[in-house]
């Protein structure tokens, strides 16, 4: 029988090992936004899971199926060797333990991608006399992921081996992915029903991209030459990543 209890240690334990992945030299700086991206995405989902279980008992498919998931993905991290394809592989099994704790048999049908990278506020609990007090907003870290574009972080080692070297064919591909984020935001932000999509989130998606396109190289490099240039726009795009979606959703609140 698998518990609930169970189900929660083997998220937190692949959490645990996303998080050392961020700090470990061997994948830094080439990984740290992949690792960063699955790190918030898995704690968001872990606290949605833990939310909706907290108290139950055990045997229930939802739990074997998470326990099963994260320890699979677990496993591979811990055979993990530096390499696009690997991480790309223990990526994917990560997802794959995100969705197994998303996916709660809800039987609403609604479009797969729109709505699903719109920042919104969380509806909160009914309280004694059928009211209902002001959404809360959703967890810096919810809204931290959404305006990252792990997407195209994932593409670009792409874009720069086809460019061998180019710099045109990598600022056409780097152009490319641009493109390909807004249009992917574009319907990812609008409202689950229809109507505008967030420009402003779009926005600070493709600036991201940019500035961390940058601090690899993709433009070119600073005076100083790509050690500086990775030095400098790396730092200037861990600071844009973190307080960006904290000063929009203080914004918006």
């Amino acid at each position: 029988m698998t518990t609930f209890t169970q189900a929660v240690d083997a998220a937190d334990a692949l959490t645990d090992q996303l998080q050392e992945f961020t700090a470990n030299p061997r994948y830094l700086p080439r990984f740290f936004d992949t690792f960063f991206g699955l790190r918030t995405a898995l704690g968001s989902a872990r606290d949605g899971f833990a939310g909706l279980h907290s108290g139950e008992g055990g045997d229930l498919p939802v739990f074997a199926t998470v326990l099963d998931r994260c320890e699979q993905a677990t496993a591979i991290g811990m055979a993990l060797t530096p390499g696009d394809a690997a991480v790309s592989h223990y990526a994917g099994a990560v997802q794959r333990a995100i969705a197994a704790m998303d996916d709660q048999g809800d039987a609403t049908a609604r479009p797969a991608l729109r709505g699903t990278l719109r920042l919104r506020s969380r509806s909160a609990p009914m309280v004694r006399g059928g009211r209902r007090p002001d959404p809360a907003p959703e967890p810096y870290y919810a809204s931290l992921v959404k305006l990252f574009p792990v997407e195209a972080v994932t593409l670009y080692p792409l874009a720069t081996g086809i460019a061998a070297g180019d710099i045109v064919i990598r600022l056409i591909l780097i152009g490319i992915i641009t493109l390909f984020i807004v249009a992917l935001r574009w319907f990812g932000t609008q409202e689950e029903r229809g109507g505008d999509a967030d420009v402003v989130a779009i926005a600070v998606s493709v600036i991201s991209f940019e500035l961390y396109t940058a601090s690899l190289g993709g433009f070119g490099y600073l005076p100083g030459g790509p050690e500086q240039t990775s030095q400098f726009l790396a730092f200037i795009t861990i600071m844009w990543v973190a307080l960006v979606p904290f000063v929009l959703r203080r914004a918006r609140s």
